[in-house]
């Protein structure tokens, strides 16, 4: 009996840690070539997890199994160290801090324009907010305005945020001149350049802005990668799953399954495509924007490259930052030039859109 029970041990514990190594490799093999394994990805924290107290079990009934978790453990801590956080990083520590400016980056879901929210009065309490945070930089992703009604009118938005004497946008989308769908940038400092970064055949694409910050020059960009693009019933169809699935849950599985190989393997070539612009910056750069992808990730592991995660950097627990009806992940990031410190990195729990801002403080001349 004790060498089945041996022989099962070993075997759960080796198939944990195989699992866990399996999720990781999700970062390094593109969806372009490889999508099923993309999903792995999305349990990575939960085998990371089992796999650490598999290690602790069998440390404490003192078996040298504890070695397999251990090893895929360490193998993997880079990983989870991006995923999760224990302790956060404060500016007010700082005894001379260097040139600081804040940055905020939002997904607005145009605003809540279609009133997903729920919530009364949501474009003046989504503005309201931000500027009573008051950021230096701030990037807005499925930025909208439309002449009518008259709070999302070009003039209104201007005029609620005068403060930002500085601005570049740019609309993937417009209709006869009435509406505009796309990115922003608004920034207390001057901008001497600005563009846009289209992608083939997408609505998404990546706006750069070059801001001088008290002589100091930094391109900032603002992104919004390739997304699922899931309806309301793709996800009556996620709700209403069973073992006993009838030919249109199937169809609707099917249906899902192909939103989510497209976005995946369309978001790993956007990404690719982008990491050589930020690449070839000549200043140093701030990279924010909405990936659509986790941590553990091939699209974060090409986008961030020699970058910094504000995150990382500064922030606390898992930082979900999607607002939806699926678990909440953190697809929404602010990563910064290796030369920079970040600090105060902080998800803000306002429903007012799908996604949570972030906000992180960015020392651009830090002490040494």
């Amino acid at each position: 009996m004790k060498k089945i029970i041996r022989s099962i041990s070993l075997t759960l514990v080796s198939l944990t840690a195989l699992a866990l190594l399996i999720a990781m490799m999700t970062a390094y093999i593109s969806p372009a070539r490889l999508h099923i394994l993309a999903f792995a990805g999305f349990f990575f924290p939960v085998l990371w997890i089992i796999n650490l107290l598999l290690a602790i079990w069998m440390i404490l009934r003192k078996r040298w199994l504890f070695l397999i978790p251990a090893i895929a453990l360490l193998i993997s801590f880079q990983h989870w160290n991006n995923s999760f956080r224990v302790k956060s990083r404060k500016s007010e520590a700082l005894e001379e801090p260097g040139q600081m400016i804040s940055v905020l980056s939002y997904n607005t879901r145009m605003f809540d324009y279609y009133k997903h929210s729920g919530i009364a009065g949501t474009p003046g309490l989504a503005f309201d907010f931000v500027l009573d945070k008051s950021p230096d930089i701030i990037s807005f992703q499925e930025y909208f305005t439309k002449l009518k009604p008259e709070e999302f009118s070009p003039t209104a938005i201007a005029l609620k945020f005068r403060g930002y004497k500085y601005k570049h946008i740019e609309y993937v989308e417009t209709h006869k001149g009435n509406t505009g769908y796309g990115l922003a940038i608004f920034s207390k400092y001057p901008i001497s350049d600005g563009k846009a970064i289209h992608f083939d055949q997408s609505r998404n694409m990546t706006i750069y802005a070059d801001i001088n910050v008290n002589g100091t020059l930094i391109r900032v960009f603002n992104t919004h990668l390739e997304s699922i693009g899931f309806m309301d019933n793709d996800l009556k169809v996620l709700d209403s799953l069973d073992f006993r699935m009838s030919e249109s849950q199937k169809r609707g599985l099917k249906n899902i399954s192909n939103k989510l190989t497209r976005a995946l393997r369309t978001r790993a070539n956007q990404a690719e495509a982008l990491a050589l612009h930020i690449a070839e910056s000549p200043y140093p750069v701030i990279v924010c924007g909405d990936f659509n992808d986790i941590p553990v990730s091939y699209v974060y592991r090409t986008m961030r490259g020699e970058l910094k995660d504000a995150f990382t950097e500064s922030g606390l627990g898992f930082g979900g930052t999607y607002n939806g009806r699926l678990p909440s992940f953190r697809i929404d990031y602010i990563f910064h030039d290796p030369e920079f410190q970040s600090y105060d990195f902080k998800k803000y729990h306002v429903k007012y859109s799908d996604h949570f801002p972030i906000t992180a403080t960015i020392d651009l001349q830090p002490k040494k």
